[in-house]
């Protein structure tokens, strides 16, 4: 499930509608539940929700905007969250810990794991960086596909990855080591998402950027899909990075002050196509 939100607070002599609606791509199902005030899946002011419940498989949902002609408007924002269901939304969930001998072998783990990035460049071709940035950040050259491996990957922890190809629409999610995109189809990719996925996943970071032609780069934030300005323009970099998440500073105390009765846990997760 994911709720859609109307994230700004445009004047109102140039406001702009967004309106939601399933697209013919994909073979699941997306049924809209509006919020309070919302009429036709359509959000009009700050605050307007609609909670989004997928069904069946991979599925689109169509982004329309509706503002007045000849009028200049703002940009306005749309947030998508995945509505967690995991145990961690529990009051008194509590992750597992390490048994001791686990937490010695991660202090002295490598700070930094080795991905290899093969990717297909137009005019170029095939191109491999270990560690590093894969295309040009700064050029407009497109790249078409990628893929992801992960050679020294240990157990419990794998990278899920997924890319939108212009015209084409959301491809499959797939694992390290099998490629996304296209090879010599003279085709552009517009979106991508990346996950940790895994019994281990809490304990490592995902981290890097994507550059989309024209414009700078942009942080990868597991489980959301990253695009370009206006979602159309081609990808012509990327550089990823996962961590071992090491703690080595002593356990908080609790004191008999606090009442865990009232904590909250904020379990947000961002949108991955």
């Amino acid at each position: 499930m994911y709720i859609f939100r109307y994230a700004s607070q445009p004047v109102a002599e140039r406001s702009v509608c967004i309106a939601l609606q399933q697209a013919p791509l994909g073979k699941g199902v997306i049924d809209f539940f509006p919020g309070e005030g919302v009429s036709k899946n359509m959000l009009t002011k700050l605050g307007d929700c609609v909670i989004g419940r997928v069904k069946g498989g991979v599925t689109t949902v169509l982004i329309t905007e509706y503002y007045l002609a000849d009028v200049e408007i703002d940009p306005v924002d749309l947030r998508i969250d995945r509505i967690d269901t995991s145990p961690a939304i529990m009051r008194n969930f509590t992750p597992a810990v390490p048994p001791p001998e686990a937490v010695a072998l991660s202090k002295t783990a490598p700070r930094n794991t080795t991905l290899k990035l093969t990717g297909h460049i137009e005019k170029v071709g095939d191109v491999s960086v270990t560690n590093q940035c894969l295309g040009d950040e700064t050029g407009q050259a497109r790249l078409e596909g990628f893929c992801v491996t992960w050679d020294n990957k240990p157990h419990g922890i794998d990278l899920a990855y997924t890319t939108t190809i212009a015209g084409a629409g959301p491809s499959q999610k797939v694992l390290t080591g099998s490629f996304t995109g296209a090879r010599n189809k003279a085709t552009a990719l517009v979106a991508v998402g990346f996950s940790l996925i895994g019994p281990d996943r809490a304990q490592y970071e995902l981290t890097g950027h994507a550059v989309f032609a024209g414009s700078g780069r942009q942080a990868i934030v597991a489980e959301q899909m990253i695009f370009g300005p206006s979602g159309n323009e081609p990808l012509v970099a990327l550089q990823i990075s996962i961590t071992p998440k090491t703690e080595i500073n002593a356990p908080r105390h609790t004191s008999l002050r606090e009442k865990p009765a009232i904590t909250q846990t904020d379990s947000n997760i961002g949108q991955l196509a």
